[in-house]
């Protein structure tokens, strides 16, 4: 059985936990791309409604939207780690690491558009 100290251990690694997630949604949104993001997210949302669309379809924004935000939460964690790593120098395996990274959120963005295209001009 877990003591009282234990149970209050765990929702205090809990509320950490949520503290590093929100730091780094605060990283995330310094980064160039996210303002695009952000904007085409608030677009199709608004178009989402404006259209009166129904749940299928917002699930399959919704789930379209996030790929999105997630594939560029990891390219640039991935950017980052890199530069570290590599204190800056372009070192070839490096450049396709990025490289394949930026290309995840490329074809999350590509396949985003399709599913909007889909939702929205049926």
């Amino acid at each position: 059985m877990e003591s009282k100290e234990d149970k209050s251990l765990a929702l205090h690694s809990r509320k950490k936990s949520f503290a590093y997630a929100f730091n780094g949604l605060a990283i995330l949104w310094k980064e160039p791309n996210a303002k695009i993001h952000a904007l085409a997210t608030v677009l199709v949302i608004g178009l989402g409604i404006f259209r009166n669309i129904g749940r299928q379809q917002w699930m399959a924004l919704v789930l379209a939207i996030a790929l999105v935000w997630i594939t560029e939460a990891l390219n640039t964690s991935i950017e980052k780690l890199c530069d570290y790593c590599c204190d800056h120098k372009i070192h070839p395996t490096i450049k396709v690491v990025k490289d394949v990274s930026a290309a995840a959120v490329l074809l999350a963005a590509i396949a985003s558009v399709i599913i909007a295209i889909l939702v929205f001009l049926q």
